[in-house]
């Protein structure tokens, strides 16, 4: 029962392929029932792990990988199909690289990442969210689309900056530990 939460993660990654067929089969519904699937498994996958004491250090790594693999694939897709609106997605993209990055160097200097910040879920959430209702409702009036659109970059930006002061603790967390295991 424990692996619950890491099967669903992984089951997040395997629907990665699956949502971009049939986005570019031209089954947008389908497309949207997928991430919807996906958006939902990622809120159990956490819900549990926390609720039943299900936390790995495997589910540390593979929640945020199939998140950012999902949201990559998403963003990519999105702008082959929505052209015009390419520079939200590469905000998301740059953010999710820029993240990626920092964790891996943190890892590495042996810093303990607690996990997602309340910001980070949000940001998450409303991109699913919007995501699934341009895949839904495709042909929104161009300025819903943007403001919608709008609304996911802002608050990718606003998560990656609240990230910054967890990105200093944990670094000096890093230094902390590094310097206790030399004494």
């Amino acid at each position: 029962m424990k692996h619950i939460p890491n099967i669903l993660s992984a089951f997040r990654i395997v629907l990665i392929p699956f949502f971009i067929w049939q986005l570019f089969s031209g089954n947008t519904l389908a497309a949207g029932v997928i991430l919807l699937l996906s958006g939902i498994t990622d809120l159990l996958d956490g819900a549990l792990a926390r609720q039943f004491g299900w936390i790995s250090d495997l589910g540390k790594v593979l929640d945020p990988v199939a998140d950012k693999l999902t949201q990559a694939a998403v963003s990519i897709c999105m702008i082959i199909r929505l052209r015009q609106y390419w520079y939200c997605f590469a905000i998301l993209i740059l953010k999710d690289l820029v993240m990626l990055v920092l964790g891996g160097w943190l890892l590495k200097r042996g810093a303990h990442i607690e996990g997602a910040k309340w910001f980070g879920k949000l940001s998450t959430f409303v991109f699913y969210g919007v995501m699934v209702l341009l895949l839904f409702v495709p042909g929104l009036p161009s300025w819903l689309t943007i403001l919608l659109l709008t609304i996911v970059a802002v608050l990718m930006v606003f998560a990656a900056l609240m990230y910054i002061p967890e990105f200093r603790k944990y670094k000096q967390n890093s230094g902390k530990n590094a310097a206790a295991g030399t004494k």
